[in-house]
């Protein structure tokens, strides 16, 4: 029985916990916090049990979808599966058009095709790209961005589709994102499979969607959990020298900065490459609405008119308001259901105000782009830390570390950004490859 040692338990370290326990190792599995599930948690704000921030899924993210299947989670009763919808209060914007059986593609063509605000030249431009990236097989150098990739589409296109894609899925605006991982994620969500660019919203926090389940299943399999525990150095423990009873494997699945503490002495190239990423930050705001006519919004997530990527003063922060309402209708948690009644929840990607200019801001969004007038103010979360900025010919740190130590986590090397996608992948290969090389030996 092979002994895997996994510092962290994120979802990157949930996964590779899972799956080589599934693999018959035994593991231990080491957390600093008094809680698993790593930068994606719950909080608690005006008597309510809230995200840190509004978190969103894909339907193309199966491997995150197949490991809350393996612990036992049921992922379609635990989020809310809404279609692809860019669209405004006054139904402005882009969205998929026909039945959801039909090929992505086909949705993606007739969601053109409907905008009803495009021009025939908006939408020939954006049909030309679409052309142009299937017959280059949707890649494209390192050293070019979304907005290198993107030269031929309108204005209008760029504000109403590729900025907030850029905005949702890597918090980064189009000059500053990845241009390869964005054709990556385009392909996968719209062209690959259907349904693969539905939004999958959670209905519960974020605790009960995976880390709270997923610790009793590995508790239940024979895994060893320490919470609460910092590790100052890999050598502290024992496991770099002869000591008969070290771990066979080491997965450190920390963020960056713990990580390239950790790995310095071992491996100073990554741990170097691991310190120079640049985060960006996520602002969440809520608000409960007391107007008296208010019941809901029109749809579950609303877009916004936003200039939050004005270099000089950001006036409208806000890119997607959500209304926790629908997230709950139906439940059979009553009092849940009740409780989030009313209450919006206000995206700021690529936040760079503070949390009193966000609030400020975000209530005048409110008013002015909703008609709201009677405006509770629940509090303003910001992740200082929220996502790694996934540049042009960025180099990730890799998997693998040295001969018996591997990494994990959405900033090493991988196909997508800063995601739980992105985390669920680097767990598995890390194991993956972790096995490989034991089984060699």
């Amino acid at each position: 029985m092979k002994n895997i040692l996994i510092i962290g338990a994120g979802w990157a370290g949930l996964c590779a916990a899972v799956e080589a326990t599934r693999r018959g190792a035994k593991v231990t599995l080491v957390e600093a916090k008094s809680e698993l599930g790593g930068r994606a948690r719950s909080v608690q704000l005006g008597g309510l049990t809230l995200d840190n921030g509004q978190h969103i899924m894909i339907g193309a993210y199966r491997a995150t979808l197949d490991l809350m299947a393996s612990v036992g989670l049921n992922p379609e009763s635990l989020m809310l599966r809404c279609r692809l919808s860019l669209l405004d209060k006054q139904g402005n914007g882009f969205s998929l058009k026909g039945p959801a059986w039909l090929p992505p593609s086909v949705q993606f063509l007739l969601g053109i095709l409907n905008c009803s605000q495009w021009s025939l030249k908006d939408k020939s431009s954006l049909l030309w790209l679409a052309t142009k990236w299937t017959l280059q097989g949707f890649r494209c150098e390192t050293k070019y961005s979304v907005k290198d990739i993107c030269k031929g589409a309108t204005d209008t296109v760029m504000e109403s589709l590729f900025l907030p894609l850029c905005l949702c899925a890597f918090n980064t605006p189009i000059e500053m994102t990845s241009g390869r991982v964005f054709l990556r994620v385009l392909k996968d969500a719209m062209f690959t499979v259907a349904g693969g660019s539905d939004f999958l919203i959670p209905r519960c926090d974020l605790g009960e969607l995976f880390p709270h389940t997923c610790e009793r299943w590995l508790l239940q399999m024979g895994c060893e959990i320490q919470k609460s525990t910092h590790i100052k150095s890999l050598s502290s423990l024992g496991i770099l020298g002869d000591r008969s009873d070290k771990p066979d494997a080491v997965i450190v699945a920390c963020d960056p900065i713990n990580a390239a503490r950790l790995l310095a002495d071992i491996n100073p190239q990554w741990a170097d490459r691991a310190n120079r990423i640049e985060y960006t930050q996520i602002a969440t705001t809520y608000l409960r609405c007391n107007d008296s006519s208010f019941e809901s919004l029109s749809a579950p997530v609303l877009m916004l008119q936003s200039d939050s990527t004005n270099v000089g003063h950001v006036q409208a922060p806000a890119q997607f308001v959500f209304d926790r309402g629908f997230l709950f209708e139906g439940s059979m948690n009553v009092e849940q259901s009740q409780l989030n009644r009313r209450i919006l929840s206000f995206v700021s990607s690529y936040a760079t105000l503070s949390n009193d200019q966000t609030a400020s801001a975000v209530l005048e969004q409110a008013r002015i782009e909703l008609g709201l007038s009677h405006l509770e103010y629940l509090g303003t979360i910001t992740e200082r830390r929220a996502t790694f900025c996934c540049k042009p010919e960025l180099i990730r740190p890799s998997i693998q570390v040295s001969e018996r130590i591997w990494a994990c986590g959405d900033f090493t090397d991988g196909p997508y950004p800063s995601t739980l996608e992105g985390a669920v992948l680097s767990g598995m290969r890390a194991v993956k490859e972790a096995f490989q090389t034991l089984d060699m030996h």
